[in-house]
């Protein structure tokens, strides 16, 4: 029995709901066809699945791999398109492009929520769906593209996203990093304020979180921001502080 078959038999949903009945669709989105579709299955593979009885393994070891891959393509891509700027900058835009919420959005953009392979909690809870299992997931299948050819190959179908690192530069910009921005306008007065983050709100189910930070100047509100993540409404809630001291100037 095939390793595809063998996965058919142990999860208790309907082919058409795994995507394990369709993988040439995926190949066709990532213009990649792979020699050795265990790697792919691998890459596909949630921890929440229980692999003992199909004999395979989880993605996490591929999305290490891939995350590593996926970094050195970035630094290459980001030192030829931007060829004056510094290595301060450099590394900005590389963290930026890198972080979860843009690498889920590409896995999205090839619709790798409908392949992934999830244990049956996961899937009730609409687990194929989450920022961070989108992005380990797509870091495994660039990990199981180099694995599965070379180097060569997977920054190929890496830059047949970079349209999608362009427009993440362009539309975050000046964004970046609002937090260090306020750090550091709030440490060049006098007085010299601190500044904290409290979450005021949760709401939403596992898969679509909503979080609701407050920003405090020496314990003061100043401005609130909200976002699918801690980290994300912290950033929209320093954005608005920033904008708020700036007009008051």
């Amino acid at each position: 029995m095939g390793i595809i078959s063998s996965l058919k038999s142990v999860i208790n949903f309907q082919p058409s709901d795994s995507g394990l009945n369709d993988l040439s669709t995926l190949e066709q989105t990532i213009g990649y066809e792979f020699k050795n579709h265990n790697l792919l299955i691998e890459a596909l593979t949630h921890p929440s699945f229980d692999t003992s009885k199909s004999g395979s393994r989880n993605n996490q070891r591929m999305e290490f791999l891939g995350d590593s891959i996926l970094g050195c393509v970035l630094a290459s891509w980001l030192f030829k398109k931007f060829p004056d700027l510094p290595e301060g900058e450099l590394s900005k835009r590389k963290s930026l492009l890198a972080r979860g919420f843009n690498l889920a959005a590409i896995a999205q953009e090839i619709n790798l929520q409908n392949y992934l392979i999830i244990g049956k909690s996961e899937r009730i809870s609409k687990g194929n769906l989450r920022q961070s299992v989108l992005e380990d997931a797509f870091e495994a299948l660039i990990g199981a593209i180099f694995l599965d050819s070379d180097y060569l190959t997977a920054e190929k179908a890496i830059l047949n996203w970079q349209d999608l690192f362009v427009t993440a530069i362009r539309d975050t910009g000046s964004d970046f990093n609002p937090k260090g921005k306020l750090q550091e306008l709030l440490q060049s007065q006098l007085d010299c304020p601190k500044v904290s983050y409290h979450l005021i709100k949760q709401s939403g189910p596992d898969h679509q979180k909503k979080f609701q930070i407050e920003v405090r100047v020496n314990g003061e509100t100043i401005s609130t921001g909200e976002g699918p993540s801690k980290k994300m409404a912290e950033e929209k809630a320093a954005k608005s502080a920033l904008e708020i001291i700036n007009s008051s100037k």
